[in-house]
């Protein structure tokens, strides 16, 4: 099975990716951490401070609230019953902010969750343009000649010559397999060759 070699459209670099992967290992974990920690503005005196995708309130008026918090008496005191709000079961409390009669219940509001936030996100933060502006930029590199090449389409080649050169490799291949006598030394030293020539031309 053919692989697709994709470009990095970071450094460049060369990697094996599906569809949707735009950038190398190492580029994507930094990606990812500039993505999760951001600029946000703080729900409460309005100035801007680095955080999570959870984080509504700077430092100071997070310690504020959490203060306010402390000094309110317990509304469901330890060892109270509640009513689960997931499937309406009754439990014990053992915390002040348990919700949950079990690890499941809590486990399924969690998804939910994450998946109607996933959904708000997507639309207020532009994800679909920018998903779309990523994929245009996408680079493919061809299997035959390496050469950097960009496509709508699920091919892994630059050219139908290419397309063309690589199965004729391939079946010298599988006909060696299959105990047949084929020159394989032939097909690749021209594809060497061609990867030379495209090389040069591009330089």
């Amino acid at each position: 099975m053919v692989r697709t070699i994709r470009a990095c459209q970071v450094c460049g670099k060369p990697f094996y990716g599906s569809k949707d992967n735009h950038y190398c290992p190492d580029c994507a974990k930094t990606k990812k951490l500039d993505t999760v920690v951001r600029i946000r503005t703080c729900q409460d005196c309005g100035i801007e401070f680095s955080g999570g995708p959870r984080a509504k309130r700077c430092p100071n008026c997070a310690y504020i609230a959490k203060s306010r918090r402390k000094r309110k008496p317990a509304a469901r005191p330890i060892g109270s019953t509640d009513r689960c709000v997931v499937c309406g079961k009754e439990y014990t409390v053992n915390s002040g902010r348990q919700k949950y009669c079990s690890e499941s219940c809590q486990r399924k509001s969690l998804l939910e969750w994450q998946k109607e936030h996933k959904k708000g996100y997507y639309k207020s933060s532009g994800q679909d343009v920018k998903k779309q502006d990523r994929r245009n930029k996408t680079q493919k590199i061809c299997t035959y000649c390496l050469r950097p090449f960009t496509t709508n389409t699920s091919s892994n080649f630059c050219s139908d010559y290419c397309r063309a050169e690589q199965k004729k490799l391939q079946q010298c291949l599988y006909d060696i397999k299959r105990g047949h006598n084929r020159d394989f030394k032939k097909y690749e030293n021209k594809r060497n060759k061609y990867r030379k020539e495209v090389k040069g031309n591009d330089g």
